[in-house]
């Protein structure tokens, strides 16, 4: 997992409270950023859905604090729990079981890949999931869903754990993404820089392919264009020459900082 460093984000970090151990504090910036990123974008929904992200090396999940404000969250604020769930530290916040259902079935689904979890109701993608269409990529950075993507019918609030197979089997082993109709999307990754590089992809693709559907006929991309692009996003030549993997994470992150720098307390 591609962690955080002074030198890579240009950013001053401070060192881990006590107690806390370097991965896991690191691992926390992280997600804390991710967390005040989606706000930045407008992505949330006051207090609900989640973002979680594991702690590398172990079975241990962050998630956020049931409660508070994307806009709110600190690394310290994050809460540990286990992969079903339970908490293993104490925080005066709840976790929001409900919600945390759809994460625990993509965690243990896919241990190995999708380490951070994003799942959003925003309107451009709920607009795209509304419709009875697919994703369909008609942008360059769009080529990245290119059969990468699941998608999961509408069962109403998931609160029952026989829907976990079910969304599990939608994603199956090459997706990152996935659509839940008539509900809101979910993008994944091996940390929170891809879930939410993927994320800012798929709302841009999803904000062209609407007004594109809605001005008059799509023109639609090649497979073998949408193939080759795709492999050159998930291989790196895209961003060729840049210093990090993906360079427009550090310049958002130091973004938020210059905005608020309470995140990485």
């Amino acid at each position: 997992m591609a962690l955080m460093s002074e030198q890579r984000f240009e950013v001053k970090l401070p060192d881990p409270p006590k107690g806390v151990n370097a991965i896991e504090w690191q691992t926390r910036l992280e997600l804390a950023a991710c967390y005040r990123l989606v706000d930045h974008f407008g992505w949330t929904s006051v207090v609900y859905n989640h973002i979680t992200s594991r702690i590398p090396g172990t079975e241990n999940l962050l998630i956020n604090p049931f409660g508070m404000r994307y806009d709110e969250i600190r690394a310290s604020d994050l809460i540990k729990i286990d992969i079903d769930g339970n908490k293993l530290e104490h925080s005066e916040w709840p976790v929001n079981q409900a919600g945390y259902l759809i994460h625990s079935a993509i965690h243990k689904a896919r241990p190995e890949d999708l380490h951070c979890i994003i799942h959003t109701h925003e309107a451009l993608s709920q607009a795209l999931c509304a419709l009875d269409n697919p994703v369909v990529p008609v942008t360059q950075e769009g080529c990245q869903f290119y059969q990468r993507v699941g998608y999961h019918d509408f069962e109403g609030i998931v609160l029952d754990e026989a829907e976990q197979q079910k969304i599990c089997s939608a994603l199956g082993q090459d997706n990152h993404t996935l659509v839940l109709k008539n509900h809101g999307l979910i993008t994944a990754g091996l940390n929170c820089t891809w879930a939410l590089v993927r994320h800012y992809a798929f709302i841009r693709n999803a904000s062209v392919q609407l007004q594109a559907m809605a001005a008059g006929r799509l023109n639609h991309i090649e497979e073998s264009v949408m193939r080759s692009t795709r492999e050159q996003f998930e291989g790196g030549s895209a961003q060729a020459g840049a210093k990090v993997r993906h360079p427009e994470w550090p310049a958002l992150v130091r973004l938020i900082d210059r905005i608020d720098p309470s995140w990485k307390l």
